[in-house]
């Protein structure tokens, strides 16, 4: 049982008629204990905080000019009577565990004792957004991973929901990063606002409103490709054709994977001139094999369309050749986004656009703290008591401890090391077995 965990001792004595010696009479005693541990757990409780301000005067001075009152401490959402623990309770329910409103009401009735209407709820939520909004950004990133999902929404149409979509953004290895931006469509004007100024590296799926704005940025934006949307062709065209091509091109992706992985420990420089040497002869001896089958494979087939993909993004695949920090896919964001199509099949639809907008910021800060592994009802109550106090005004280096990096090394008792160490190990495990493919093919 974990020693850190408080004991309460509950005694099961015998009953007063059956203490007496069922031969002689005489009162029995106890001659030995049984202790049985488990593990229980107690409802939230809610309780009230009163903040106490004081108003000094001068006993001498008679004028009431050197009266002065302490200041109001500063709140997430001005004039609410709910403090950052409820609301961090709130934000964690729906963006983290994916539950929709009602069940937030249910599940609040029985610590609060009150039963929170829905309007409220979403203008809880609304109003945390508003106060978490400095904390959404990554475009500080060499590198920008982008992508989209849909997320259906109402207020288009009266008594229809209209389908919008949550375009989401992460940052490289050094600015790790999400962030979310919720869009009423999939056109390049969304990610154009969010990387307006933005100067780097955008490695995207190759989706025609992504490079549609890297062709107007003039070089401000220079494209990278993402290998596993290139090996999804050929995955797809595995069970259409018996073309060894397809085999072949599988086996050499793996391979690139293979080197990839024995690279993620290395310094970006180390890891370019790993792939400089393993994988681009391997890569360019594929680009080649690609060039010589086309003519001859039917425009429709699936193979086709697969080497046709991996051709006219050639540069943008063989990109992260020219910097270390680039990585071979968007797979690390798709993960990202997977808990937001989770949450998508409960709550089915944000209420308005301006809902969508205020999730996409909650998503932001909510994911990003994930990556970390910290407890993000922890982090985020304390944020929200921390956070308000900041001025508009005051520079980015005043909000930097209050990024999830940032907090989880201040706070490591609020950070799940055991999540930590089931990731690492089954990540240990994911290599090995990549090692023994590789003896295995050697033979």
């Amino acid at each position: 049982m974990p020693d850190f965990l408080p004991v309460r001792r509950e005694d099961h004595p015998l009953p007063a008629e059956e203490c007496p010696c069922g031969n002689c009479g005489r009162e029995r005693v106890v001659i030995r204990t049984h202790v049985t541990q488990q593990i229980e757990l107690k409802e939230a409780e809610a309780y009230v905080l009163e903040h106490v301000r004081y108003t000094y005067a001068c006993p001498g001075c008679r004028d009431g000019k050197q009266m002065v009152t302490t200041e109001k401490p500063p709140l997430p959402i001005d004039k609410s009577p709910f403090g950052a623990s409820v609301l961090a309770w709130i934000v964690t329910a729906k963006f983290e565990r994916h539950l929709p409103t009602y069940r937030h009401q249910e599940m609040l009735v029985g610590p609060l004792g009150l039963w929170l209407s829905r309007a409220l709820l979403w203008k809880l939520l609304a109003g945390t957004a508003r106060c978490l909004k400095p904390l959404a950004e990554i475009l500080a990133s060499y590198v920008v991973q982008a992508d989209e999902t849909p997320v259906r929404y109402l207020g288009e149409q009266r008594g229809k929901s209209s389908l919008g979509y949550l375009f989401g953004y992460a940052g490289d290895a050094e600015h790790r990063y999400l962030y979310y931006d919720f869009q009423p469509h999939r056109n390049r004007d969304g990610p154009r606002q969010v990387l307006g100024d933005y100067r780097g590296v955008l490695q995207t799926d190759g989706f025609s409103a992504y490079e549609a704005l890297v062709a107007e940025s003039d070089g401000r934006l220079v494209p990278a490709g993402c290998w596993m949307h290139a090996r999804r062709g050929f995955d797809e065209a595995l069970v259409t054709t018996s073309d060894p091509l397809v085999a072949e091109s599988l086996a050499a992706i793996q391979v690139l994977y293979d080197v990839d992985d024995r690279a993620k420990a290395l310094s970006p420089a180390e890891r370019c001139a790993l792939h400089a040497g393993e994988s681009r002869p391997m890569v360019d001896g594929l680009f080649a094999r690609w060039d010589e089958a086309l003519p001859a494979l039917r425009p429709s087939t699936k193979l086709a369309e697969a080497i046709g993909y991996a051709l006219n993004r050639r540069g943008e695949l063989t990109r992260f050749f020219d910097d270390g920090r680039i990585q071979l896919d968007t797979g690390h964001l798709e993960r990202s986004i997977r808990p937001v199509a989770i949450g998508r099949k409960n709550f089915l639809f944000f209420g308005s656009l301006r809902g969508g907008q205020a999730a996409a910021t909650l998503y932001s800060v909510v994911q990003s703290a994930r990556l970390y592994h910290v407890d993000v009802m922890a982090y985020l109550t304390d944020v929200l008591r921390r956070l308000p106090a900041i001025a508009p005004t005051d520079t980015a280096a005043t909000i930097t401890p209050l990024l999830p990096d940032r907090w989880a090394d201040a706070h490591p008792q609020h950070v799940h090391a055991s999540r930590d160490q089931e990731l690492q190990a089954a990540a240990t495990r994911r290599r090995q077995n990549r090692a023994r493919r590789r003896a295995m093919a050697k033979r």
